[in-house]
């Protein structure tokens, strides 16, 4: 997976210690993602079902006799409210080190596929640190869009960059294919 250095920068006002400061907010576009041996799992699921399925997801991948090659990536295409809180209907995709076609043929698990190549051409692309306001990278990114007139024609992707011990330290790149057609 290989991210190009063009880009475009926004530069958001915020205010720190009452004092107004300008937040750099990096925009990238024209990203080209690849991904090979994917395994991915979609469903509806509410936060405690979601942990279990990433433990599930980890099983499966170590019995498969495979190795991610890169944390998973994350899509949500939608959510419903129930009287037991949020249900989403996400994806959870990860890259394998091998194909795993035949194995996961074998065992017919319903909600997962494997999907030999996953590309996600002509993305733009926010990059997000810390674990808290995703929802203001998320705004950023869709205000770009409407500014500039692009029609997205995917979900976000959620690329983890890192796992690391303090939430705080979080790295998180979200991308949107774009329509490349110019109409």
């Amino acid at each position: 997976m290989a991210f190009p250095d063009a880009g475009l920068s926004i530069y958001k006002k915020t205010a720190v210690n009452g004092r107004r400061t300008e937040k750099q907010m990096e925009i990238t576009k024209e990203i080209n993602v690849e991904m090979k041996n994917v395994l991915s799992f979609r469903g509806k699921v509410d936060q405690k079902t979601l942990e279990e399925k990433r433990k599930e997801i980890e099983a499966l991948i170590k019995e498969f006799g495979a190795h991610p090659i890169h944390p998973a990536v994350t899509t949500s295409y939608g959510a419903e409210q129930t009287d037991k809180g949020p249900i989403m209907d996400m994806e959870i995709l990860v890259p394998l080190n091998r194909d795993v076609s035949h194995e996961l043929l074998v065992k017919q698990i319903p909600g997962y596929r494997f999907m030999p190549i996953f590309r996600l051409t002509n993305a733009v692309k926010i990059h997000h640190v810390g674990d808290s306001n995703i929802e203001g990278s998320v705004k950023e990114l869709a205000a770009y869009i409407r500014i500039r007139g692009l029609k997205p024609i995917t979900t976000i992707y959620n690329f983890t960059i890192n796992d690391p011990e303090d939430p705080k330290d979080l790295i998180v790149d979200l991308l949107v294919g774009i329509d490349p057609n110019i109409l």
